[in-house]
């Protein structure tokens, strides 16, 4: 698993700000028990022409506390640019590029619906991929995680 300052949770995430420090904690306790959960969570991709449309779900509640946890904060965190994954490429541009992403999040009785979308053809081939991506972690769980998460071949990178 990478380490703490990897993961961003050094001065790049929380900074010396212990109300943020805690925010990080907690969202990386919720999502590495979804990790540990995952076989309990299905997913289904739609791939738009402008982004993608995503329902996530499970039959377990405690799983569906995770995901309405989850998924809201991660929203929350790509509008205000509170990073995650620093040494992930795509997920580093997907908060490069989060001024170009649209998000519509739906809470549901059995979990989430989210619809990512944006103008920019170069950032929807990457809302494609960070669906396909996050098709993985439901797949594979904590395995996946550990893996950086490749950048498609057609998208132009913004970070050097």
């Amino acid at each position: 698993m990478p380490s703490m300052q990897r993961t961003g949770f050094g001065r790049g995430a929380a900074g010396s700000d212990p109300e943020r420090a805690a925010r990080h904690r907690h969202d990386q306790a919720v999502f590495h028990r979804l990790l540990a959960l995952h076989e309990k969570i299905s997913r289904e991709l739609e791939v738009l022409p402008n982004g993608i449309r995503a329902r996530t779900r499970s039959d377990d509640a405690e799983v569906v506390a995770l995901l309405h946890d989850h998924v809201p904060s991660m929203k929350q965190r790509l509008h205000e640019n509170f990073g995650l994954r620093f040494w992930d490429p795509a997920f580093a541009e997907l908060f490069a590029q989060r001024e170009k992403i649209q998000m519509e999040l739906t809470l549901l009785p059995d979990g989430v619906m989210i619809e990512e979308t944006s103008d920019d053809p170069n950032v929807v081939t990457l809302i494609q991929a960070h669906g396909q991506i996050i098709n993985l972690f439901v797949a594979r769980g904590a395995a996946q995680a550990q893996q950086e998460s490749p950048l498609p071949a057609a998208y132009r990178r913004v970070l050097v």
